[in-house]
């Protein structure tokens, strides 16, 4: 039997010759990852907070491509620009935008979205809507403000397009005119390049695209879809719901400590131990043997002298609480303060 040792150094050199490339080859046949971020309602800043979030664990993943799916109403155009910014600005990632599920829309800024992303597609049976620029209460903006508001927005989407080779004239008609098309119109006008039922099938038609501006092309069939789900700062809006609630959860938390102190301090002072020293006043003459009535602490109270031998003490008397006796008060008038205390 040939020693072991007579063919390490023919291993050695095998896998330095062909090491890498094997390496490289398993690396290719794996399957590719695709991450998939939801935009679901109104285009907020926790949605730009949410989508550049993605894009950014993607670029370090170094995974190729981020499908953003729309079902959108719009939103504000800042957190728009921001999104459009994230599509843009993500070199060495390709952004897919996919309208879905059936029935689903991205109107107004949710249209610019599509507009930024380097591979654009629909559901059947959805819609690209208006994006002329509306006030918050969904009204025109008038005079001169709303004309620069809406050629600014027309030159943006217009820009957009054109860098992803689709229909200048409509994105631009979309703004001025609130132009809208179906998925089916969409393809037929060159707004948007696949319509598929299903993200799958999305992936399918995708791969082997060469997209510009950024020079990527598409390695996405078989991909495994990684959905990267909305965190709760992101789904609230913005961080600062957070920070807000926590402070409100301070001030609650305070005021409970608060109140409960004080209840524990006026349960101790209202209670009997708190009532000695306290000084009422003799509503019915207070006798040895018979007893009688003091107002003291808001209310009415039986009482017994302290010392019968002062006799009895007469209604209007100022009185000083000195004990319990079971469930009567024991009370010396204060005219005898002193000569007790001191006798």
């Amino acid at each position: 039997m040939t020693p072991s040792f007579v063919y390490l150094p023919i291993l050695l050199m095998a896998y330095t010759f062909f090491g890498p490339w094997l390496g490289q080859r398993v690396a290719q046949g794996s399957a590719p990852e695709v991450f998939l971020a939801r935009i679901e309602g109104e285009i907020n800043s926790g949605a730009a907070a949410y989508v550049e979030r993605v894009i950014s664990e993607a670029e370090e993943a170094e995974v190729q491509s981020v499908v953003l799916e729309l079902d959108t109403p719009g939103g504000s155009l800042d957190s728009t620009q921001d999104i459009v910014e994230a599509e843009s600005n993500a070199e060495d990632v390709a952004i897919v935008t996919y309208v879905k599920p059936c029935g689903a829309q991205a109107t107004s800024e949710g249209t610019f979205v599509v507009m930024g992303s380097d591979v654009a597609a629909m559901a059947p049976h959805t819609r690209l809507r208006a994006a002329h620029p509306v006030d918050v209460f969904g009204g025109d903006i008038l005079g001169d403000l709303g004309e620069k508001v809406t050629n600014d927005a027309a030159a943006s989407i217009t820009g957009l397009a054109s860098a992803h080779g689709r229909n200048e004239e409509w994105a631009k008609s979309a703004v001025q005119e609130s132009a809208s098309a179906d998925a089916e119109e969409a393809l037929e006008l060159g707004i948007v390049e696949h319509v598929e039922p299903d993200l799958g099938t999305v992936l399918e038609a995708a791969d082997g695209e060469r997209v510009e501006p950024k020079g990527i092309t598409f390695h996405t069939n078989g991909a495994t879809v990684v959905q990267k789900p909305v965190t709760f700062a992101e789904r609230t809006g913005a961080p600062y719901v957070l920070y807000a609630a926590a402070v409100l959860a301070t001030l609650f938390l305070a005021s409970v400590s608060f109140t409960y102190r004080r209840m524990r301090r006026w349960q101790v002072s209202t209670g009997r131990e708190g009532m000695i020293g306290e000084v009422g006043v003799v509503k019915r003459p207070v006798v040895e043997g018979v007893g009688g009535l003091v107002f003291v602490h808001g209310e009415r109270w039986q009482t017994v002298p302290e010392n019968p031998e002062y006799g009895p003490i007469k209604a209007g008397t100022e009185v000083e609480v000195v004990a319990f006796r079971g469930g009567t008060l024991v009370v010396r008038a204060l005219e005898h303060r002193g000569s007790v205390e001191t006798s």
